[in-house]
């Protein structure tokens, strides 16, 4: 316990955080730094910095001595009928929206209570299983063929290939090096005769839905708590990134399952009692880790830049907790040490024999960046006879009310509130001090920067694993507020629970729920999917090598085994290709288009479309094929200007 002298201070710490972020926001006002709108977006801080103040006064630490007045086993058939009840009426209306904005923050207010009591783990830990999976399922519902970020249309037809051809170096990109994801979703495949995207989407759910089970388990090992393991569980139920992999999964996803794993299953290794339980659950991290090296190359890298974040407070540890009697980890020592070392090792040697293409395009475009021999130009977007809304305080005020900004202003809040626990009881935290600190440090990149940076989102995916600890501690202490000030904890929970399943990149594919902004296109009704591949066998017969197309239907043609080569660039005045065939789509007057495959691509531009340039176009074009959201435009001098005129004049497909 720390003294009376630190405790006043650390209850001048949320006085001055708030005070802080609101001196921020007006310097960066004052000095014009910032626009209004971007500066409003940045409220959520202040927000945020509010609540977390409330709730550190409101509480102290303690939980009442209460048990809940409704059995543990009531709870629970409520919330699994409330879970079942919300999956069923999305299947019916064909919309998640308001089946789960009232089921999820009612379930998880009923959680929240039973943690405040005396929780019946088995219960509670069902009930956010069933609530994690419900919303899991609702989207699979509702979203057709969801391919996310692009990548589920490469490994639905590396699955496919693997099945037909048998042997894993018919997988294509170089993942016939890396073959554990398409082998787990194969066998899936193979086993319920599903086809190869429903295997992947539900192995997916069914596997991150065991991960709430699994944050218990971790989280009682790290803190020695059951409360704090609860509460660890918790965590994965509102954190976006579990939700959004949950069904956007590819081989990162199985990769960050299997460290989740690794690290509960070392943390045992820890604690063991006898050298025979602690060789068995050393070969088995050792063979995890091996596994894991097969897996997902790229997650040992990023997961390294946690390792290293952890190392300087593994050093400070033990002068901010000199060791006593009964405790632990007073320095680095080899039973912490070992797996990774062990799986870096492994890493190597792999690599030495099977370089990663991947990792060798990153550090070659990473280094010319940095050493000026190589650019990244920034994508432009064009629009081609539409007039997008601009930035507007109107606009930022509402992106505050949308779910993103709730979550915002809820997930920040959790994380201040840890940060004060940590300073206010350091002494109980001695156990799991270095997973909950590091977690905390890192917590930030989760939350809505300024900029944009490309590909954050695999580093946010990797930092989530560890922001599962502090974030249980800001939910410990939010849940153990005075009894006259609970509501303002189970508000709190409530909010950001429902909010996560509806953030920009939870619900990408709802329109609507974000604000009135056009986005890349998340997902293919099956109808739609289908007119792409017979649009592919189409092109591959007559277009061969002389086809372009924008990059989601490019990616969606791998799954009919076929890939247009012939770039398509954005321009000023319209679209251009030196090819003689270009597909296009109708959902290409809904969304923003991009073009290019990937960051290494010449092309990275964007365009968006209006209904008025895309039917005017096509009725002066020579199409040569053509299906419900389809079509397939002809010319044998190529295309320029394409879309960039609006068809009040006569003109052919080439401007």
């Amino acid at each position: 316990m720390v003294s009376a002298p630190t405790l006043r201070r650390a209850e001048y710490v949320p006085i001055a955080v708030c005070l802080l972020a609101a001196a921020g926001l007006s310097s960066l006002y004052a000095l014009d730094l910032l626009g209004r709108p971007t500066l409003l977006r940045a409220g959520f801080t202040l927000v945020g910095a509010v609540v977390a103040l409330a709730l550190f006064f409101a509480s102290r630490g303690g939980f009442p001595d209460a048990s809940s007045h409704v059995p543990a086993s009531v709870v629970t058939k409520v919330v699994l009928a409330l879970a079942g009840g919300a999956v069923v009426a999305t299947a019916l209306l064909g919309s998640r929206l308001l089946p789960f904005a009232v089921v999820l923050p009612l379930g998880l207010l009923l959680v929240a209570l039973q943690i405040r009591a005396e929780p019946s783990v088995p219960a509670v830990v069902t009930q956010l299983s069933a609530l994690f999976l419900a919303g899991r399922l609702g989207k699979y519902l509702t979203t057709g063929f969801y391919f996310g970020g692009t990548d589920t249309f490469a490994h639905v037809a590396a699955v496919d290939t693997l099945l037909s051809a048998r042997y894993t170096t018919a997988i294509p990109h170089g993942y016939d090096l890396y073959p554990v994801f398409h082998f787990l979703v194969g066998a899936v495949t193979h086993l319920t005769r599903l086809g190869a995207y429903d295997a992947l989407a539900l192995t997916g759910v069914l596997l991150f839905t065991l991960v709430v089970p699994l944050a218990y388990l971790l989280g009682a090992s790290v803190f020695g708590s059951t409360r704090l393991g609860l509460t660890a569980a918790l965590s994965v139920v509102v954190l976006e990134f579990f939700s959004y992999h949950a069904l956007y999964f590819y081989p990162q996803a199985l990769a960050s399952v299997l460290l989740l794993v690794a690290i509960y299953v070392n943390s045992r290794v820890l604690d063991a009692g006898d050298e025979r339980t602690y060789r068995r659950l050393s070969v088995f991290v050792l063979l995890l880790v091996g596994t894991m090296v097969v897996t997902h190359h790229l997650t040992y890298l990023l997961f390294a830049g946690v390792a290293a974040a952890a190392l300087p407070v593994v050093l400070a540890r033990p002068y901010l907790l000199p060791s006593v009697s009964g405790g632990r980890w007073p320095t680095l020592r080899y039973r912490w040490l070992f797996p990774g070392v062990v799986g870096g090792a492994l890493l190597l040697a792999y690599w030495s024999y099977s370089p990663s293409l991947i990792v060798v395009g990153i550090v070659e475009l990473s280094l010319g960046v940095l050493f000026d021999v190589a650019t990244v130009p920034p994508a432009q977007l064009y629009t081609y006879g539409v007039t997008l809304p601009g930035d507007s305080v109107e606009r930022a005020v509402q992106w505050l009310l949308t779910p993103t900004g709730v979550y915002a202003a809820g997930l920040g809040a959790l994380l201040l509130l840890a940060a004060y626990e940590l300073l206010d009881h350091l002494g109980r935290y001695r156990r799991g001090f270095t997973l909950a600190v590091t977690g905390l440090g890192l917590s930030g990149l989760l939350l809505p920067l300024p900029i944009p940076v490309p590909q954050l989102e695999r580093l946010k995916f990797v930092v989530t694993l560890v922001a599962v600890f502090p974030l249980a501690v800001g939910l410990r202490r939010a849940l153990a507020v005075d009894g006259r000030y609970v509501a303002v904890a189970l508000l709190l929970v409530a909010s950001l629970g429902g909010a996560t399943a509806f953030t920009v990149l939870t619900a990408d594919d709802v329109a609507g729920v974000y604000t009135d902004e056009r986005r890349e296109q998340v997902s293919m009704t099956d109808a739609e999917f289908r007119a792409v591949g017979t649009t592919a066998g189409f092109v591959e017969t007559y277009g061969s090598d002389d086809v372009a197309t924008d990059k989601v239907t490019n990616r969606a043609f791998e799954t009919a085994d076929y890939n247009a080569t012939r770039v398509l660039r954005a321009r000023p005045d319209g679209l251009r290709t030196e090819a003689d065939f270009v597909v296009v789509r109708d959902r290409w007057t809904d969304h923003l288009v991009a073009l290019g495959l990937s960051l290494r691509s010449s092309e990275q531009n964007v365009f968006t479309l209006s209904e008025e340039r895309f039917a005017a176009t096509e009725a002066r074009s020579n199409v040569v094929y053509a299906t419900d959201s389809v079509r397939v435009y002809h010319s044998s001098d190529g295309f320029r200007g394409l879309y960039g005129q609006n068809g009040t004049t006569a003109a052919n497909a080439t401007g």
